[in-house]
């Protein structure tokens, strides 16, 4: 299969295309992804939030926030873009006043001032949600983007790079987070309002590669935005009908439920094994990069090759995140430890795998609703998951937490190796490439 704005250029143009949105792409993510493991949503935003609230509930909250900010409007916003046969600008225009919110945060909460916990909290709350729905707005483009400007090759290669690219920055910004975070270092919650203010100049700089992409056309656009009365049962027939897409989209569903232990892994270290936060957070965000970049080398040369075999091996290796805490309660810290490093290098490129899966198995015209379909419904599991999460947690305990998260990755693995076949791969320029 090859995209449909690339049919009439010759081999070697469509590959010096693909090089320039490669390194565009490659750019904008690198810098977007820098800037939000600066806060990361397993390490640092629920330790600040954690001493801001007590409440479990909100500290699996925040951990989420962003991923349902950028589930929840995806499919809304598809049934609109379909319209338009280029979606470059739907990506770019968004981000533009999107991406100075957690600038703007960081700006907020040195003048709220340690004595206003609650404000904080409330201004945190709108900003990264706002933050995680203004990307929403734009996943839809980016993913048809990434779907007609590049090849399956390019794409694959630019999500490995771009995880292995963030990871090997991280390794040198880890230590600074522990400095920052440290005793001497600033007090709170300024300490935390630099790492917001570092994380929000990189997600604005961001902005400038997309400006330059040059964009193949995707499907074809419709004269008319179906009503809803059209659109929705439509949407049904593709989920009673369309099996493997059905199936990726339960695995999604069972990764969401299984991630809901993902803010809790830092609270676990810090108030049940007892390490302070100037510890836990730097080790354990050093452990996941160190992983990380292992992973997205495997990714970049795996994924090419077969993304749906990646997606296996990498939840079979996150079952290992909470297995080694639950072993951390027996004999200490150190199999946390590892399980941070196994589960940066297998969850750092799973779902960027799962969204490449989607992206490949949908034709041109179908990408937009696919991608909009799979992200929304997934938005619904995110949204309720901190609230089961923070349930467990506070009611019955972290162990109980982790155990139902291991129940979920292996029902998401039994879904994939049951259901879920390789999609149909992109026979491209192999001449001209040498592949």
């Amino acid at each position: 299969m090859t995209d449909s704005g690339a049919t009439n250029l010759s081999p070697s143009q469509r590959e010096r295309i693909y090089r320039r949105n490669f390194a565009l792409l490659l750019t904008d993510g690198i810098l977007f992804m820098v800037a939000m493991n600066i806060i990361g949503s397993t390490t640092v935003i629920p330790d600040f939030v954690r001493h801001l609230t007590n409440s479990e509930v909100l500290i699996g909250l925040s951990g989420s926030l962003f991923d349902v900010g950028w589930t929840l409007p995806q499919l809304f916003i598809a049934r609109y873009i379909i319209r338009y046969e280029r979606k470059k600008w739907w990506f770019v225009g968004p981000n533009i006043p999107v991406r100075f919110v957690i600038l703007a945060f960081a700006v907020l909460t040195v003048l709220l001032g340690k004595t206003r916990p609650g404000a904080i909290l409330v201004a945190f709350l709108i900003c990264y949600g706002l933050a995680g729905l203004g990307d929403g707005i734009v996943g839809v483009p980016w993913a048809d983007l990434t779907g007609t400007s590049l090849d399956n090759r390019w794409r694959a290669r630019m999500f490995g790079l771009m995880t292995a690219g963030t990871g090997l920055i991280m390794l040198g910004v880890a230590p600074l987070v522990g400095l920052v975070l440290g005793s001497a270092g600033l007090e709170f919650p300024n300490n935390y309002a630099l790492l917001f203010g570092v994380s929000g100049v990189l997600f604005v700089i961001s902005i400038v590669p997309a400006l330059f992409l040059h964009e193949l056309p995707g499907g074809k656009r419709v004269d008319k935005i179906p009503s809803l009365g059209e659109f929705l049962p439509y949407l049904g027939s593709v989920l009673r009908n369309d099996v493997p897409f059905r199936a990726m989209l339960i695995t999604r569903m069972l990764t969401s439920l299984f991630a809901m232990a993902g803010p809790f892994y830092i609270g676990f270290a810090t108030v049940q094994l007892r390490l302070s936060s100037d510890v836990a957070v730097p080790n354990l965000l050093a452990m996941q990069t160190i992983g990380s970049v292992t992973g997205a080398l495997v990714y970049t040369w795996l994924g090419a090759r077969n993304n749906l075999l990646y997606i296996r091996l990498a939840l079979c290796g996150a079952a290992l995140l909470p297995i080694s805490a639950l072993l951390a309660v027996l004999v200490g810290p150190l199999p946390l430890y590892i399980g941070f490093l196994v589960s940066g290098l297998t969850l750092s490129n799973l779902f960027l795998s799962y969204q490449n899966w989607v992206v490949s198995y949908a034709s041109a015209d179908q990408r937009p609703i696919y991608a909009g379909l799979f992200n929304t419904v997934a938005a619904a599991i995110s949204l309720v998951a901190p609230f089961i999460g923070g349930t467990i947690a506070q009611q019955v305990g972290y162990e109980a937490l982790f155990a139902v998260a291991l129940v979920m990755v292996f029902s998401a693995l039994f879904v994939t190796l049951r259901y879920i076949p390789n999609p149909r791969l992109e026979v491209v320029g192999e001449a001209a490439t040498g592949d």
